[in-house]
């Protein structure tokens, strides 16, 4: 039972007891005023609203408003992205930015009006001081959102070779998504009164601000309080849009395009792996010391060994997830193609199931009929037809570790690592699973490292080599 749908249903209502009651008091305290010049009833603002909406002159003023607000918040959104950004990636560009936002935000709104007036024509001093006032807080908030996208989400993208762009656009905005929100509502609720500020302040010829010093000016204190209903009318009507975009889930579809004349084949040559030296040490804990031997894919390379022996820590080295300490790694061929079935299984949280399959191949999201073909086919083999369409939070354990391993099967391959691919699903599955990725990898015969704690090597066709990882 969705417990917030109680909480949804009472919003409205107490939206409504809320205004309603703010009516009345204010009705009451001008009825106690008795003096409609200098605090109006709500009928005269009522009336004063709607003449105002029947003038050419009030839409003017708004659309120019809305317009240096708008203009102010598209060159702080971009520059704000395109900073945090470049700040993920260089610590020495987050901490260079660092003092130049503190102070951006430390600096009173008034401050920055009265300097900018010195400099900027008067519809332009709007425009900056919207852009100054909403560029730190939307320059926060990405990079915190940013910053909050799961490491080994990207190390696992950067396995299976995506590059920047499509990290950004399919792991970090994702991940950022709520931070990026919440950030552009406070943004443009601030935006907006220093957009109003500016124009009070420079008087531009039209807009929201210059109508409300013309009422102060001549005391017309009913208008001045109508421009400001639309003013918060403005603030209520973005920020219920953008909460209204950020409530709906992040989507993703796959394209189904032609088949491609030029497809990356693996063939079925011989790939190896020579380890020489090699030496990995977390702290003062030796991981693994003076490894040396070779692996090739004439065998299916096994690793049958207790937990926290170096097993996973060897798999991350030869994924270029870990860097060793000293020693060599030779590959035959020298850029191989790597493929990876995780032990902690590292599925997109926002992608549905074929998209965490098709994920691992390089046309993402664009894949052609084969590629749909072969996605069907590892689902119907993974016993999932029916979990179709279904996020990884909607699968048990056992079936999110079946699509990690269709995801790894998925992408032909040089090497192939396997980190307990098959923890958390039944003995009678795990048997057939382990003849059925023999099967399928015999095409391209990939240089197989396997890490598992089962006697696999009873139902392999292929020949077995044993690979002890040493300290």
């Amino acid at each position: 039972m969705n417990q917030s749908n109680p909480i949804k249903r009472l919003k409205p209502t107490a939206t409504f007891y809320s205004i309603t009651l703010l009516i009345i008091l204010w009705q009451g305290l001008a009825m106690l005023v008795n003096y409609p010049d200098l605090f109006p009833s709500v009928t005269d603002l009522l009336a004063t609203l709607a003449e105002m909406l029947g003038t050419k002159a009030f839409y003017i003023a708004l659309c120019n408003t809305l317009y240096r607000g708008l203009i102010g918040f598209i060159l702080a959104f971009v520059l704000a992205i395109s900073l945090s950004a470049i700040a993920l990636n260089s610590q020495f560009i987050k901490v260079f930015i660092h003092p130049w936002i503190v102070i951006m935000r430390s600096i009173p709104v008034i401050s920055i009006v009265l300097i900018a007036l010195l400099w900027l024509s008067p519809p332009g001093l709007p425009i900056f001081i919207s852009f100054f006032t909403m560029f730190p807080i939307l320059y926060q908030n990405f990079l915190s959102g940013l910053e909050q996208t799961d490491r080994k989400l990207v190390e696992m993208a950067k396995v299976i070779k995506k590059n920047n762009l499509q990290r950004l656009l399919y792991l970090y905005l994702p991940s950022a998504h709520a931070y990026a929100f919440s950030g552009m509502a406070t943004a443009m609720g601030f935006g907006w009164r220093s957009v109003i500020i500016g124009e009070v302040l420079s008087g531009p010829v039209h807009g929201i601000g210059t109508g409300m010093k013309k009422a102060q000016a001549f005391i017309d204190m009913k208008e001045l309080l109508a421009w400001t209903v639309i003013a918060v009318l403005i603030s209520f009507i973005f920020d219920y849009v953008l909460k209204l975009i950020a409530a709906k889930p992040v989507k993703f579809k796959l394209s189904e395009v032609s088949q491609s004349k030029k497809t990356n084949t693996i063939s079925a040559d011989i790939k190896e792996l020579t380890l020489i030296s090699l030496n990995k040490k977390f702290n003062s804990k030796q991981v693994i010391q003076n490894l040396s031997m070779q692996l090739s894919n004439q065998t299916v390379n096994l690793i049958q060994t207790a937990s926290g022996s170096g097993k996973t820590s060897l798999m991350n080295l030869i994924a270029g997830i870990l860097k060793a300490d000293s020693g060599q790694m030779i590959f035959n061929p020298e850029q191989p193609v790597i493929s990876f079935s995780y032990q902690d299984i590292r599925l997109v949280p926002w992608f549905t199931m074929e998209q965490n399959i098709a994920f691992s191949l390089p046309s993402f999201p664009n894949i052609t009929q084969d590629d749909l073909q072969k996605i069907n086919t590892l689902i119907h083999q993974m016993e999932l037809d029916e979990h179709k369409g279904k996020l990884p939070d909607e699968l048990s354990g056992g079936e999110q570790q079946r699509v990690n391993l269709a995801r790894a099967l998925m992408l032909p391959c040089h090497i192939l690592l396997l980190d307990e691919p098959l923890n958390g699903i039944e003995d009678s599955l795990k048997k057939r699973l382990i003849k059925f990725i023999e099967d399928w990898t015999s095409s391209y015969k990939p240089l197989i490292l396997w890490a598992t704690h089962l006697e696999v090597e009873a139902y392999l066709k292929g020949d077995v080599s044993e690979v002890r990882v040493s300290r």
